[in-house]
Parts: structure tokens; sequence; C-alpha cells
């Protein structure tokens, strides 16, 4: 059977890894703080903050590892059977799949004697010749297939730590006092996380950071306005 190398190389970016990593912690930050934010506005009591904060965090990291799972584990199976499908199709026509690579460099300005030669090269390992055909058809290569399990387990811990950031201010601070770090708070550590990921991307280091930060504060400026309209409309009132 068919056994890819599992390659990683160092500068491919920020990976698949980072990616969970920064997703997890923005998409905690801003869930979090959105939902404590709001409750904080509409109830004034930092136990209920708390604890609705809490479940809010425990779900969404338990949701985002599960879909993150389920995500990569659905492409991972639809390359897998492509691979399987074309390793298949090499053993049953050796020479049409032959052909069809050489067709496809010479679309790519190959001359007729560079293609057949790259053929001869690349078909001497059964490996690159079905790494070559994959990335033709799918336009990606096998080392860059993601590991599932490993992945959701990324994405569950930088929720957990990102979704913990906004609710510490109400276990240590006053209700009031609270609101105001906790967006403080969220804004510097999101701030801090896009200018991390620009600088591994490339990009302009303090767009990143502002266009990392302008999130959480349209999230927490949202939840705030609704937890106030909210309580109106209801009736809640707040806690001295």
């Amino acid at each position: 059977m068919f056994r890819w190398k599992h390659r990683h190389p160092a500068n491919e970016g920020i990976g698949a890894f980072m990616c969970e990593v920064i997703f997890g912690l923005e998409d905690g930050i801003v869930s979090s703080g959105g939902v404590s934010i709001g409750i904080a506005a509409g109830t004034g009591d930092s136990r209920i903050v708390v604890l609705s904060g809490f479940v809010v965090v425990v779900v969404e990291a338990l949701s985002m590892a599960a879909g993150s799972y389920l995500s990569v584990k659905s492409a991972r199976q639809v390359v897998e059977g492509r691979v399987k499908m074309v390793s298949q199709e090499i053993s049953a026509d050796p020479e049409g799949k032959r052909s069809e690579l050489r067709e496809a460099y010479r679309r790519r300005g190959f001359g007729e004697a560079e293609a057949a030669e790259l053929v001869r090269l690349v078909t001497r390992d059964p490996e690159v010749w079905l790494e070559e055909l994959i990335c033709k058809d799918l336009g990606i290569g096998l080392h860059e297939m993601e590991r599932a399990r490993g992945n959701s387990v990324v994405m569950w811990a930088a929720n957990m730590a990102g979704g913990a950031v906004p609710l510490l201010p109400f276990l240590l601070l006053p209700i009031g006092p609270a609101i105001g770090v906790a967006f403080g708070l969220s804004l510097v550590t999101l701030f801090a996380i896009g200018w991390w990921k620009a600088r591994k991307t490339g990009t302009s280091r303090w767009r990143g950071a502002f266009e990392m930060m302008a999130v959480a504060a349209s999230a927490g400026v949202v939840g705030f306005l609704i937890g106030k309209i909210v309580a109106s409309l209801t009736g809640v009132e707040m806690v001295a």
C-alpha cells in the first residue's frame, strides 16, 4: 500500500498548526469577550458573568475542536480516496497516465523532448509519480495532508486559552472596572496575536495587529449594547 513521506519544511509559511492556534485564540477571545461584556452590562453581577462565560468558553472550545476534527478528517478522506483512485489508474493504464503527465508538462511550456525526459525521471519512483499526479489534480502535495486529531487538540487548547482572557478581570475586580479591563485586555491580546501573525506571514505588522484588534472591538461593543438592550426589554435589574 502506498505510504507518503510526511514532510514539514520550515519555510512553509505559518502552517496548519499556527493557523489553528491563531484561529482558536482569536475566536476564543472574541466569543468569550462579547458574551462576558454583554452579560456584565445587562446584569451587573460578576458571578453570572463568570458562570456563563465559563460555560461559553468550554462549549465553544469543544465545538471548535469537533468542527476542526471533522473538517480535517473529511478533507483528508477526500484526498485519500483520490490517491487510491489515481494509484489504481496508474496500475491499470501506466502508459495512459504517462501520456497525461507528458501533456501536462507540455501545457506548462516544456518542449516535447523536455516533457518526455521529465516523465521518464518522475515515473522511475512510484511515490513521486503518484504525488505528481495528485499535485496536478488537486493542487496539493501529499505532505500537506493534515492530521485531524492533532489539529483538534490544538484548536481546543487555543480556544480555551483565548476564552480565559476576558474572564480573568471578572474574577479579580469589581464588575464596573472589570468590563473596561476585560475589553482592554482583549484588545491588547488580539493586537499581539495580529502582530505575531503578520510577522510570520511577512505582511504589514501594524495592519495585521489593528485588523485583529478591530474584530475584538466590534464584538465587545456589540455585546455591551445587546446586554443593555436585552436587560431593558426583559426588565432585568442591575445587581448592586
